[in-house]
């Protein structure tokens, strides 16, 4: 326990090294992906393997502490196991749902270690303790030495504790069970790659109705450590039957691979077909809701494949070795199995043969070696018969009746016209394109919209508005993909060179299959480039730089997404940029509070010297907007939006003002001349991912009621707020600007004001604000409010 403390110190130091190496390396090895992602295992096994290692060297010591006799290793290491597996749900927990919010990750990394040498100081005082209790006279001492003389060599254990004798006898049955060493260790083995490969895909089937959030990931884990820990208690009371251990281990392998075959059917049925899954509306019961939606499917099978590794415990009581070292041997079968199921899981099954066949595949294996207990635990052909015949029955249900390749993957709405069009399976998700009246979408994992060709007009703005005020547009970099749409739309300005990143392939396969023609050619146009990498590493990594960094728009509270808010990928992405280089990051409020607003402004406010807002649409109810960072102050230069705009016609001539009054009006305002506008606060950061933690929690209290999105009638109130601490006249951003140009951003604001009367029912309001947006502007101009087909993402 000492040494894991000492050992996780390196934490810091290693970190620090690695963030000195990556972009060195990133560059050399950039097209060598193989070879880039063996420096990043070699890298975060330097980190982990010395404190995990140590980790995993605790539970056989105390197994050898703890077991005094051959006949007490099954009954005491598997309430061992049972104690530490609810340790290591408690810690799931903790790690989940608290300390993350509450301390942050490196002082929540310094409060384990602290456990740690807490825990190294419990032991070292049981050890004194315990050795006072045991310590024989000298007499006794000669006896056992005569003793110890007399049993084998292969019996003795020099780390045993004096006066405890292992030279008991064992049962029949257990020599019996002892002697088929290859059973143990192939139970040991592949009941760790069932089970952690069953976390892997059970997690991924929950995803497909979950929020899936870190709070909604951590839910599964702790009910899943929950139930492993409840099966180690089942173990425990199993290791006081009298019945032959391999009988035992044949029933709890046949059970098991019953409930997990059933587990698909049980989570369809539950869910309606993927459609809906019944939680409650507020955070509290909402989290109470997964926790009880979880265990009611996971638990009972969990529980029964969890007592199968510490009852081997109690197969292995015949072993001539000492118990510490049976533990521990099992114990790495189990471990690396476990590691081997998890990676074929995510990185082989999913994609090879799909989430219910993968599970059912696991199923099958359950079976097998259920079998081979059977094999063992009966001696006669006569007496094999009967359970040999029950576990091939199973079997051939996993053709029938439990067969899951049957169940569906999405859930598609017939009732409403959709039509799935095609999906895909893999590490990163189910992803589906669907099809509507015409209207094509991708989603991932059923809720979380990629985009579509309904919302082509939002999508296109989100490159169309930024480029329009760069002078010289040549090299863009986007992050994320989705339908391709806002990456083609880059290419309609003068870009010589375009780079995406798209961080699941399957998104890139889904736009390049379903969506060329809407993106305009992106993935066959020489200048562009996209790759299946994370964007955030990209930019980390890269020596390139660029002059318009565009970010897409991202999920807050989906697990993960919180990084692509946070300071230290604003700081990479701004060391990215070309002198007068402008990084765009799109939020979407209508999935976020003023809260989680607030947040991501004061993190631009602190990397970026100039900080502007603008929207994206002026829908009421679905508007997102778009922060825009520069590292030193910048001027919008009507004549450049002219140019760009008669870039898009295609040279063709436009009445004056034409490209001005199209894109001003989008203007929102300058978050940096703002004074006092975002209040004081924190920002969002790796080690404090404040965004990741409390979207979920506001998606929740708006579903309740309790909380709003930062839309509507409070953006209205926000953006006039905007432009009172910083007019349009007054604006350093705006100053090579005319009056009259001006006015086309005090006009968006008009427009976007008639807009949310307009949806409140105040007709007369709203027409004075039309009316005043239309003397404003020179030209026939009027941007849709209205929602059209754009598929919010829907979080059930």
């Amino acid at each position: 326990e000492l040494g894991i403390a000492v050992s996780a110190a390196l934490y810091f130091v290693l970190l620090e090294v690695y963030f000195q190496l990556y972009g060195p390396i990133y560059d050399a090895l950039a097209d060598r992906p193989a070879a880039f992602n063996a420096f990043r295992v070699a890298l975060a096994t330097l980190v982990l393997l010395p404190p995990a290692a140590l980790m995993g060297g605790t539970l056989p010591v105390l197994g050898q502490h703890l077991v005094r006799r051959p006949d007490e290793l099954g009954r005491y290491g598997a309430l061992l196991y049972a104690v530490n597996t609810i340790g290591a749900a408690t810690g799931a927990f903790l790690a989940g749902f608290v300390l993350p919010l509450a301390l942050g990750f490196d002082r929540a990394y310094l409060l384990a270690m602290a456990v740690n040498v807490a825990v190294a100081g419990l032991a070292w005082g049981l050890s004194r303790v315990d050795g006072h209790r045991a310590a024989p006279d000298t007499g006794a001492r000669a006896d056992r030495q005569v003793e110890d003389e007399r049993l084998p060599s292969r019996s003795r254990h020099p780390g045993r504790r004096p006066g405890v004798s292992r030279s008991r006898a064992p049962s029949p049955a257990a020599s019996g069970a002892a002697g088929s060493a290859w059973l143990l260790a192939a139970v040991a083995g592949l009941s760790g790659v069932f089970a952690l490969g069953l976390e892997v895909l059970w997690t991924r089937m929950f995803a497909q109705v979950l929020q899936n959030s870190v709070y909604t990931f951590s839910t599964v884990l702790v009910v899943f450590l929950a139930a492993l820990a409840i099966g180690s208690a089942i173990a425990n009371r199993l290791c006081r039957l009298r019945a032959a251990p391999a009988r035992v281990l044949w029933m709890l392998l046949t059970l098991s691979g019953l409930g997990v075959a059933a587990t698909p059917f049980a989570f369809h049925h539950l869910t309606a077909g993927l459609s809906t899954l019944a939680t409650g509306d507020a955070w509290l019961p909402y989290v109470a809701s997964i926790f009880a939606n979880t265990a009611l499917l996971l638990f009972v099978p969990t529980a029964l494949l969890g007592a199968v590794f510490p009852y081997l415990l109690r197969a292995s009581e015949g072993s001539p070795a000492a118990p510490g070292a049976v533990i521990g041997r099992l114990g790495a079968l189990n471990t690396a199995g476990g590691v081997v199921g998890a990676l074929a899981a995510g990185f082989v099954l999913l994609g090879a043969i799909g989430l219910w066949n993968s599970v059912r595949l696991i199923a099958a294996g359950y079976l097998v070696l259920a079998l081979a207990s059977a094999w063992r635990g009966w001696t006669t052909p006569r007496a094999r018969l009967a359970p040999g015949a029950a576990t091939l029955g199973a079997l051939a249900l996993l053709g029938t009746a439990l067969d899951a390749s049957r169940l569906s993957v999405v859930d598609v709405d017939a009732d409403r016209g959709e039509a799935l069009l095609a999906t895909w399976e893999g590490p990163d998700g189910v992803v589906a394109v669907i099809e509507r009246a015409g209207n094509r979408r991708i989603e991932m994992n059923n809720f979380y919209t990629l985009g579509g060709t309904g919302s082509m007009e939002q999508e296109q703005n989100q490159a169309l508005l930024p480029l329009m005020t760069h002078p010289d547009p040549r090299s863009v970099f986007l992050l994320g993909l989705g339908t391709g749409i806002t990456a083609g739309t880059a290419l309609r300005h003068p870009v010589e060179r375009l780079v995406v990143c798209e961080i699941a392939p399957d998104v890139i396969a889904a736009a390049a299959t379903y969506f060329d023609a809407a993106s305009g050619g992106l993935f066959t146009d020489p200048r562009a480039s996209v790759r299946a990498c994370d964007a955030r590493n990209h930019l980390l990594g890269t020596a390139e730089r660029y002059d318009v960094i565009l970010a897409d728009l991202f999920v807050p509270w989906r697990a993960g997404v919180g990084s692509l808010y946070s300071r230290e990928h604003f700081e990479a992405a701004r060391d990215r940029l070309t002198a007068g280089g402008l990084f765009v990051q799109w939020l979407p409020l209508f999935q976020v509070s003023r809260r989680e607003f607030d947040l991501v402004a004061r993190t631009m406010l602190a990397v970026f010297e100039q900080v502007t807002l603008w929207r994206g649409t002026f829908s009421p109810e679905t508007p997102f907007a778009a922060f825009v960072g520069a590292a030193e102050p910048t001027r919008l230069d009507p004549t450049v939006i002219e140019r760009n705009g008669r870039h898009l016609s295609g040279g063709a001539p436009l009445p004056d003002a034409t490209a001005l009054a199209v894109t001003l009006p989008f203007y929102a305002g300058n978050l940096s001349a703002a004074d006092g506008l975002i209040p004081p606060g924190p920002v969002n950061t790796d080690d404090r991912p404040l965004v990741e933690y409390l979207a979920p929690v506001t998606q929740r209290e708006e579903r309740a009621g309790t909380t709003g999105w930062f839309d509507s009638a409070e953006l209205a109130t926000f953006l006039r707020r905007l432009a009172a601490s910083a007019p349009p006249a007054r604006d350093p951003h705006l100053a090579l600007l005319s009056p009259a140009q001006r006015d086309f951003v005090t006009a968006g604001l008009s427009y976007y004001q008639g807009a949310v009367a307009s949806r409140l029912g105040r007709d007369a309001e709203a027409d004075r604000h039309f009316r005043d947006f239309a003397g404003r502007i020179p030209i026939e101009f009027r941007p849709p409010i209205d929602e059209g087909d754009r598929d919010a993402d829907v979080v059930p």
